[in-house]
Formats: C-alpha cells, sequence, structure tokens
C-alpha cells in the first residue's frame, strides 16, 4: 500500500488542509455508521458538557507535559525519533503556520477519535473484552500512520492512552480534545526539530540522488 504521508509533501499548504479535511469528515462518518450498527442513538455519539472539555484539556496537557519532559531529558533520543519521522513529515519543510497546525490538529484529534474511538472500539467492545477492543482500535489507528516501528510503537501506546481515556470517561469529546491538544504541540515542535536539525531532503534532477536540502 502506498504511504499517503508523501503525497503531501507534493501538495501546496491549501490541498493540504483541504485533504485532511476531507478525511476527517470520511473518518467521522464511517465511525459514525460504526456506532450506530453497533445499535446506539445516532445523537448519543457525541455529548458536550463543560466537565468534558475540561477533561480534554487536561489530558491534552498532561500529554504534552510527559512528552516536553522526556524530549528535555532524553535529547539524543528525542533527536533520533525526529530523524525516524523525516521522510512521513516532509511537508513540515513549508513551515506552516500556527492556524494551519490548529486545523490540522482538530481534524486529526476529532476524525481519528471518531473512527477508532467512537466507531471501531465502541463496536468491538459489545464483542470482545474491553483490554482486546482497545488495543484493535488501537492497533489500526497505528497502521494508518504508516510509521516506522519505534514511531509506530509509542502511537499504539498513544492510542491505548485515548482508548483507556474513553473506556473511563465514556467521553468522546475529552478524547478529541486531548489529542488534538496534543497534536498541536507535536505538530509544532516536530515543525521545530526538522528545520534546526536540517533532515529535508530533495531529489537532484540529473541523478536522481537525495541530497540534504541547504
Amino acid at each position: 500500500m502506498k504511504n499517503p504521508y508523501e503525497e503531501l509533501k507534493t501538495m501546496s499548504v491549501a490541498e493540504i488542509r483541504t485533504g485532511l479535511g476531507a478525511q476527517a469528515f470520511l473518518f467521522v462518518a464511517i465511525g459514525l455508521a460504526l456506532w450506530t450498527v453497533s445499535g446506539r442513538q445516532f445523537f448519543d455519539f457525541l455529548a458536550f458538557s463543560i466537565e468534558d472539555v475540561g477533561l480534554g484539556i487536561a489530558l491534552g496537557i498532561g500529554l504534552i507535559t510527559i512528552a516536553a519532559l522526556f524530549f528535555h531529558r532524553l535529547p539524543s533520543v528525542s533527536e533520533k525519533l525526529v530523524r525516524l519521522q523525516a521522510r512521513n513529515f516532509a511537508f513540515l519543510e513549508k513551515r506552516l503556520s500556527m492556524p494551519t497546525i490548529v486545523f490540522m490538529s482538530l481534524c486529526a484529534g476529532v476524525g481519528e477519535e471518531a473512527l477508532f474511538r467512537g466507531g471501531l472500539q465502541t463496536l468491538l467492545s459489545d464483542y470482545t473484552p474491553i483490554p482486546l477492543a482497545i488495543f484493535v482500535a488501537s492497533f489500526a489507528f497505528m497502521l494508518i500512520h504508516f510509521a516506522k516501528p519505534l514511531i509506530a510503537l509509542i502511537i499504539l501506546l498513544i492510542g491505548s492512552f485515548f482508548g483507556l481515556a474513553y473506556w473511563w470517561t465514556g467521553s468522546l469529546l475529552a478524547v478529541m480534545l486531548g489529542h488534538a491538544i496534543y497534536d498541536v504541540y507535536a505538530f509544532w515542535h516536530l515543525q521545530r526539530e526538522m528545520h534546526r536539525l536540517d533532515v529535508f531532503v530533495r531529489e537532484e534532477a540529473d541523478t536522481g540522488a537525495q541530497l540534504p536540502e541547504r
């Protein structure tokens, strides 16, 4: 299967926003379909409350704090993780603005949580033990990121964290917000570090070789 992340490098910022918006819409639609197939009411899919908003903010800030401490304490590991993601996130060479990063993060948080937690995990939990439902949904979440093994493991752990949070709180809104808030930090940090480390490559027209961009 072709890695869709590689397509993003050739797109304009406007095309990236449109594509991710369309993907989020599709993921929400599939998540809603799985939710209703499980016999649940359509309008119960996403409930809103101030408590859920606060919980979502707390989840996001908690993950950011853990990640920031990890990156600060283990800079060499942090650099390795950045380099492992250089190919998939080559589109960050465009230096995306903060509004674009926020939009992308909202698309990921809303779309992915609607599909994998609200839809898939919920449906699986009707037929399998909760831990298995969380794992399978998180594994599927990991697969769509087309990441290298070490990054894939981290994504699996993050997906499992959101799966546990969803099971514990019953709030899809909270995990959507937590995911989106964390992704704002993750995209911002990754873009900054990729430019600092100059990990971007470009293809030389005559030889086909890939050279670091200066």
